[in-house]
């Protein structure tokens, strides 16, 4: 039996096939009243209704094999919900967009019976329990861990008409993935455009910018395609062109985005491997200017704020230099924001650099800050925002003393301090 964990367009679609290969399988869901036991597929114009079971997740039979198939951000509180029922022999099969998701498989499973799939099938949901298949795909399964077998569930992986493969080095077939969907998804979602809009001249360049960086990337840590970015890239393009891919949707319906484990899990790689990637930390910024994904608790924050606050944060504001309660501060800790607590520098990258407010030659965490173009005030200048809730923290220089060559100019009234204990 595998249970379906996430009835999604990809979850509907993996049952569906599933099923009609005579593979027992069933859903996972969290109340017996959200669905029914028919589900439909359209495919190539043709309608199918099928009967598949469900089984309620507070249940306690244990399951011996499950498919997950949420989104990202849902994996963490999805695995929870069935915790109940996973045994020392439970086998988890992720099929999650991103990478780093066997962190937090690892809490429900051993890595030994974790494994991944890479999907490329097209679909969408026209309803609850109705999915379209939109594009024939391929789905590549594997393990991280070296030299296990291929286990026996994959036998109905094969029979179902999924194309499905298995890999020794599944690692390198989701990096690829990664580099592409890296490129495309983020971007579809600022620009607010179908996958095909972006080989438009309007768009092509930055596309290609992040193309070349990205397999630059590839060649300096090793990591070799049968094929090279570019055409992996533009075929996907190409292939999914009138297609609104699931970033741009997620935008628009306000749920929480896969860019962390996309551009997130990518940018971590990038540091580790102290790769200058311009282009990529760029995007970085343009998606969480224009989603910050924490806007709503600083707006509900903010409304406590005094006026100097509120401006400065909300308004791009300035305090006075040499007021602020950071400027002249030394004590160890984090400094955070003051309007969504997200950690931003600390006392070990903080310098007094004698123009009034607190500065830092480094961020503790790359990702926390986002940048933003600023010609206000006659003059050409890099504001700074925090990347989670978009509030204004001050500006960045490059005329620091330090060996960085940075100085983050920040107001004090955009931090709050956790003092190390």
């Amino acid at each position: 039996m595998i249970s379906i964990l996430g009835a999604g367009a990809i979850g509907q679609l993996l049952a569906h096939k599933l099923t009609e290969a005579s593979v027992d399988c069933q859903f996972i869901v969290r109340d017996e009243t959200d669905y029914s036991d028919n589900w439909q597929l359209t495919e190539n114009e043709k309608v199918v209704s099928r009967t598949i079971a469900s089984s309620i997740a507070s249940e306690e039979n244990p399951l011996s094999l499950v498919a997950v198939c949420v989104k990202a951000p849902q994996l963490t509180s999805a695995l929870s919900s069935i915790k109940h029922r996973l045994t020392k022999d439970s086998q988890i099969i992720l099929f999650q967009n991103g990478m780093g998701h066997e962190a937090i498989a690892q809490q429900y499973a051993s890595i030994t019976n974790i494994y991944f799939a890479s999907n490329t099938h097209g679909a969408f949901i026209e309803n609850k329990q109705s999915v379209t298949y939109a594009g024939s795909g391929l789905i590549q399964l594997g393990s991280l861990s070296q030299g296990g077998e291929i286990p026996g569930w994959f036998k109905y992986f094969e029979t179902a008409r999924l194309s499905a493969s298995w890999s020794e080095d599944i690692k390198t077939i989701l990096l690829r993935k990664l580099l592409v969907n890296a490129v495309i998804n983020p971007l579809t979602a600022i620009y607010q455009c179908k996958n095909g809009d972006l080989l438009s001249n309007k768009h092509k360049a930055r596309v290609l910018a992040l193309i070349n960086e990205n397999q630059n990337f590839a060649n300096d840590i090793d990591l070799k395609f049968e094929t090279n970015l570019k055409d992996l890239v533009v075929n996907v393009i190409e292939q999914t062109a009138n297609n609104f891919n699931s970033m741009y949707q997620d935008v628009n319906n306000s749920v929480e985005t896969e860019i962390n484990a996309i551009n997130g899990y990518l940018l971590d790689l990038i540091t580790h491997y102290k790769f200058d990637a311009p282009h990529n930390w760029q995007l970085w910024s343009d998606f969480h200017i224009s989603f910050p994904p924490l806007k709503a608790k600083a707006i509900e924050r903010a409304k406590s704020f005094d006026e100097l606050q509120f401006q400065v944060t909300q308004h791009s504001g300035t305090e006075r230099p040499f007021t602020g309660t950071y400027n002249q501060h030394s004590d160890s800790g984090d400094y955070i924001c003051a309007c969504c607590d997200s950690t931003l520098f600390d006392n070990k990258g903080k310098f007094d650099s004698h123009c009034g407010w607190p500065s830092f030659d480094k961020a503790k965490n790359n990702k926390a800050i986002a940048y933003k173009d600023d010609l206000s005030h006659g003059m050409s200048r890099t504001e700074i925002l925090c990347a989670q809730c978009s509030s204004h923290l001050g500006h960045v220089f490059d005329d620091g003393p330090t060996d960085t060559g940075v100085r983050f100019c920040v107001n004090s009234v955009s931090l709050n301090f956790l003092k190390q204990e």
